[in-house]
């Protein structure tokens, strides 16, 4: 049983390049975490976050400083130098294990809040999960621009120009989150449970895309030491042999098992054509099984969507027209009397 497995990125890769992985991987997750300070704070100004975000600047500023030295043809790490680290390499190595073990420990206050009744009369686990939100969307965004600096650098533009295609997902993230921001800044009184459901519905991922950023993590540090261990993802000792046999690396098997997968789920959701396990999780937590949710990924529809229009009565043929008549919600037929109409 092998329950680790020897990165061979990591033997391909530059001083260079290792550089850049961690400068990426500190920047997306001190961004985050910098915008999360700031959103906890707008959503209550009484609470006491300044040691929280002035960590998060302070780290940010001297991230920025080695990037532009990076930049300049600088390398922050030299694997010939393996296991020495030099003052600027060991202090990105414990910046990162500091944001690892911080997002550790957010994933266990999001899987705590995933209850109506909790949100409703927890205030501050109410404003954890909008402030996640906001952490998510610009870390994403961060890393995704981090890649396309990272190629840039390298001279891979195809590489570079397929990151910034992922850049609109991004601003759409971005966009969503800063709504949910806004929604609980100017909420007076309780919220209501419909509300509280439909936040709920849209944060269901939460806590996955948390922890496939530890993953990540993970594999910006095997890219150093060479080794990749089942461990570092959360798969026990009596897992690891079912990921091994099903051909999974570590670093795919941890992205699988963050979004709630074991080897076989995940075998049969790739089989129906949903490559990325947040995908096929955003359809598995709706309900969906993946041959129902096959009909909806050939359409191009994910889980979310997919859950409403079905709950509306919908196929995935009729809800593909309508969608692409810019339409993307059900509801939205009814308020509209000449759609109606064409319904009935």
């Amino acid at each position: 049983m092998r329950e680790r497995s020897y990165n061979s990125n990591s033997r391909r890769i530059t001083d260079s390049g290792l550089s850049y992985a961690f400068i990426t991987s500190l920047n997306s997750a001190y961004r985050g975490m910098w915008a999360f300070e700031r959103a906890l704070r707008a959503l209550d100004r009484d609470v006491d976050r300044e040691d929280q975000l002035s960590r998060a600047e302070r780290a940010l500023e001297t991230v920025q400083l080695w990037s532009v030295e990076v930049g300049g043809g600088r390398s922050l790490f030299h694997l010939e130098e393996r296991p020495v680290l030099d003052d600027d390499a060991s202090r990105a190595w414990r910046l990162l294990h500091v944001a690892e073990d911080r997002l550790r420990s957010l994933i266990n206050e999001l899987i705590s809040s995933s209850d109506t009744d909790v949100l409703l009369h927890d205030e501050f686990a109410r404003n954890v999960r909008v402030a996640a939100m906001v952490e998510c969307a610009r870390a994403e965004e961060t890393h995704v621009r981090g890649m396309v600096e990272w190629m840039d650098a390298v001279g891979d533009e195809a590489a570079a120009n397929a990151w910034r295609q992922r850049l609109l997902a991004c601003t759409v993230q971005v966009e969503e989150a800063q709504r949910w921001l806004a929604a609980f800044r100017e909420l007076r009184g309780e919220p209501t449970p419909e509300l509280l459901e439909q936040f709920l519905d849209d944060t269901l991922l939460l806590a996955a895309r948390v922890a496939e950023r530890v993953v990540d993590i993970c594999h910006t540090f095997s890219l150093y030491t060479g080794m990749f261990e089942f461990a570092d993802v959360g798969i026990v000792h009596d897992q690891v042999d079912s990921w091994v046999e099903g051909g999974y690396s570590v670093h795919d098997a941890g992205r699988w098992f963050a979004a709630g997968h074991n080897p076989d789920t995940a075998a049969e959701w790739m089989s129906v054509g949903a490559a990325d396990p947040l995908v096929a999780a955003g359809f598995m937590w709706r309900g969906f099984s993946a041959a129902e949710a096959r009909p909806w990924l050939k359409r191009h529809i994910g889980g979310r969507t997919a859950a409403v229009w079905a709950g509306s009565g919908h196929d995935p043929e009729d809800a593909r027209e309508w969608i692409a008549l810019g339409l993307p919600e059900p509801h939205i037929l009814a308020s509209v009397p000449a759609l109606e109409s064409r319904l009935m």
